[in-house]
């Protein structure tokens, strides 16, 4: 189980090292300007190294991000310091504070927020105590008890899709890891890097991580709907925010070791023993006492490169279903869920809606002096794709600069809201619209059809719309 853990992801052992280096050397804020915007902002104080604030100063991934943005806007950001996530939740709904600078997007929040793009990704993962098996995300963890922050996005989508799940509410992913070790409940969902730090910091040798736990986190500015003049301003400043700066930012918290505790007695007496063994091997039989250790040598080197292999295997398995350019759902993944859809409504009538979008260049001649233009084009379209969609749909880039979407359960007018939304998000935004055409066709599944046919009448309603000369939505017949 220790190997599992060490290969899912390091462990921050001196996160502590880098905070209070932070807090000595906080990095001067440049002067504003006349025309600087202040903006208050509330974060989740206990969030390290995400975000936390030591000794009143905010400190972390986040605080790096926004030193950069108001480096690159003319907005200058003012904390505002809670005791507590949810206590900063309340305080941006209530508009006490005007903006937090990491969080997820949820059907909930959307109420009184609104939210620029996504700028760091992060994965959950699931913790336990020692002995528990490797779980498969929330569907494998039973009749188990699961620890989560009050407030979490995660609250909203185990609540939605595992109603099962018993939940136990705690107040930060520290004092939950405390609280798993001690067995008040049987499984913890947290982020990563917080994880594995509190692990580390806290010296929970009997806690491991288990399994990934979806959906991963996709962190964006949250800004309460009264002050939604900043999403914009917000959008293009994260644009603007160099890739070097970026994988900077995460090397320096990735930037980890893994620490082991030795019990020097049993090292002693461990030491000891093998000595007397191996004494009494050479004394008996030189030659055989060599063989073991040539086969015991061996038999390490195979255990080494199973558990590699192993994970080699999972990380190919992850890769296999995502697109990776656009970090969007694959083809042939697609075409595996939209095969369970059918399925579905073959047992249950439960109706489905394919939607299919085709974004056509205006000028080619843009994208063949520059492939990488077609990619970050490509990558904004996917992002506009994720950030206008429902959770229960599934968005994936099904060939070349065509998308598709999977809308389960859901009717054809419902769907053609979905797709109109899709196409002014898509045609108003200011990086695609004077460089794509885009046109849009959606299929509604029909009894005794299979996916090739569903997929064939969805693209047809798409040459249709572009037949009509796009910016328009067609409705296979």
């Amino acid at each position: 189980m220790r190997k599992i853990r060490k290969g899912l992801l390091c462990t921050v052992l001196f996160v502590g090292v880098a905070f209070s280096a932070l807090l000595q050397a906080a990095p001067e804020q440049p002067l504003a300007s006349q025309n600087s915007i202040e903006v208050t902002y509330c974060i989740d104080p206990n969030w390290a190294p995400y975000e936390a604030i030591r000794n009143g100063i905010h400190v972390g991934i986040s605080a790096q991000y926004m030193q950069l943005i108001a480096e690159l806007s003319e907005l200058k950001f003012k904390l505002v310091s809670t005791q507590s996530w949810q206590e900063s939740l309340e305080f941006v709904q209530q508009g006490k504070c005007q903006v937090i600078p990491m969080m997820n997007t949820s059907d909930y929040r959307k109420q009184f927020l609104d939210f620029s793009v996504p700028y760091f990704e992060a994965p959950n993962v699931l913790v336990a105590r020692t002995g528990t098996p490797m779980l498969q995300g929330y569907s494998g963890i039973g009749n188990r008890t699961v620890g989560i922050v009050q407030g979490y996005r995660q609250v909203e989508y185990i609540s939605r899709h595992y109603p099962g799940l018993r939940l136990k509410l705690i107040p930060s992913e520290e004092e939950g890891l405390k609280q798993l070790a001690n067995g008040e409940f049987d499984v913890m969902v947290g982020s990563l890097m917080s994880v594995n730090m509190h692990i580390n910091n806290l010296e929970l040798e009997d806690l491991h991580i288990v399994g990934y736990a979806e959906p991963f986190d996709s962190l964006a500015f949250g800004i309460n709907k009264s002050f939604s003049h900043l999403v914009n301003k917000l959008n293009v400043a994260i644009e603007r925010i160099p890739e070097t700066k970026k994988v900077e930012i995460y090397k320096q918290w990735n930037n980890v070791q893994i620490r082991y505790s030795r019990n020097y007695t049993v090292m002693v007496l461990s030491s000891a023993i093998v000595l007397l063994g191996l004494l009494w091997l050479i004394s008996r039989n030189r030659h055989v006492g060599g063989y073991k250790r040539i086969i015991q040598q061996k038999n390490e080197e195979i255990s080494a490169l199973q558990a590699t292999l192993l994970e080699k295997n999972k990380t190919l398995g992850f890769l296999s279903a995502y697109d990776t350019i656009t970090g969007l759902y694959n083809r042939n993944h697609m075409i595996q869920r939209a095969e369970e859809e059918i399925s579905r409504f073959h047992r249950f009538h439960t109706t489905a809606t394919l939607i299919a979008i085709d974004l056509t260049p205006v000028d080619e001649d843009l994208f063949s002096h520059d492939p990488s233009i077609r990619e970050d084009m490509l990558k904004t379209a996917a992002q506009n794709c994720l950030n206008t969609v429902r959770e229960v749909d599934i968005v994936s880039r099904f060939n070349g600069e065509q998308f598709v979407v999977l809308c389960p359960q859901t009717q054809l007018d419902s769907a053609k809201t979905l797709a109109d939304r899709l196409l002014e998000c898509m045609d108003t935004h200011y990086l695609l619209n004077d460089k794509y055409k885009i046109a849009i066709g959606m299929a509604e599944l029909r009894d005794s059809e299979e996916f090739p046919d569903w997929l064939e009448r969805t693209i047809k309603a798409l040459y249709q719309s572009k037949r009509q000369g796009y910016g328009n939505v067609t409705i296979a017949q």
